[in-house]
């Protein structure tokens, strides 16, 4: 008599998706702040404020205005602060410019929100 052989049981894990983001440094007063960018998630349904992220303050706005005020910031300035995103769950895509496929996400997202409230 043969066995019918199964395949061992294994526990589907969930993967959350990689999340675009842009480490920006702005200047005010004479003091640098490093702020992380997610710029395909909306802040607001008004179109014109991404979700943001610092040290400091933590889940906020900024506006696309902002951030063209920016300058990208380097790994060793950001490493902390993409640390400390990874630590509350993000999985992070690191870019240093917004590109289109961020807007055309931001758009969409937008939208869909929109209709949520519809």
């Amino acid at each position: 008599m043969s066995k019918a052989k199964t395949a061992p049981s294994r526990e589907i894990e969930s993967i959350e998706p990689e999340t675009p983001v842009l480490f920006r440094n702005a200047r005010e007063n004479g003091e640098t702040y490093l702020t992380a960018v997610f710029p395909a998630e909306p802040a607001t349904l008004n179109g014109d404020t991404m979700s943001c992220y610092a040290h400091i303050g933590q889940h906020g706005s900024c506006s696309f205005g902002w951030y063209n005020e920016t300058s990208a910031a380097k790994p060793d300035e950001y490493a902390a602060l993409a640390r400390e995103l990874e630590s509350i769950g993000y999985r992070l895509k690191i870019y240093k410019r917004m590109t289109r496929g961020h807007r055309a996400a931001f758009n969409a997202e937008i939208r869909r929100l929109r209709n949520l409230r519809a």
